[in-house]
């Protein structure tokens, strides 16, 4: 009796943390001098299309632009300027500051598929690693349909119809048309920082994804 109550006690500590581990949202842009700090650990410098958590806290210094996509309510919020900001469950808070974001609604379509963008550390979840036969015949069709309307609705330096595109392709294992995506986006934007941590995202988790899929 006495080891139930123990570990039901050690189970009830650890709802919390599992819960504020939770992936809740995709940087999609950042730039300027930006950190990073996640709960318990040393600010570093934060780097796009990181995940960010619950309770995680971004600082910004002057000059600094940060572009972040939350999956519960896809809300995409655009910081620029000073200050601290907090990462919660659909939204960011301002800790300190006088920061104001611009917000835009996206198409839920698109946050769908943006969470499904691989983690930094080349990590593939089960439910990505399957193979073309799984997948319904008219599925790569309708993604591709799907992107060719975006551009239209998004900014001429907006990587959302292209991060959509990607991570669709990682799912359906289209890897080939990923490559050629990201080398179709090399090509016209040469000297983009944040190209080549796209890159390095995408090889690492091609890489993974097939020899998880062997």
């Amino acid at each position: 009796m006495v080891k139930s109550v123990w570990f039901a006690t050690v189970l009830l500590a650890l709802i919390p943390a599992a819960v504020s581990a939770t992936e809740v949202g995709l940087v999609t842009a950042v730039s300027g001098n930006v950190k990073w700090q996640e709960a318990g650990a040393v600010a570093s410098e934060l780097k796009p299309f990181v995940k960010v958590r619950e309770g995680d806290q971004v600082l910004m210094e002057t000059a600094s632009r940060l572009q972040v996509v939350y999956f519960e309510s896809g809300r995409q919020e655009t910081w620029q300027g000073a200050g601290t900001l907090e990462v919660g469950n659909d939204a960011s808070k301002v800790v300190k500051g006088g920061l104001q974001p611009e917000i835009r609604a996206l198409p839920a379509i698109l946050v769908r598929q943006l969470a499904k963008t691989p983690s930094p550390d080349g990590s593939v979840k089960t439910g990505m690693v399957r193979m073309r036969s799984l997948v319904a015949p008219d599925r790569l069709e309708s993604v591709e349909r799907e992107y060719a309307e975006m551009p239209r609705q998004a900014e001429a330096s907006d990587r959302n119809p292209e991060l959509y595109l990607l991570a669709s392709y990682f799912e359906l294992r289209e890897f080939d048309k990923l490559e050629a995506l990201l080398g179709r986006m090399n090509a016209k934007s040469p000297a983009a920082a944040d190209l080549t941590a796209l890159n390095v995202l995408y090889y690492r988790a091609i890489s993974a994804a097939r020899s998880a899929g062997k």
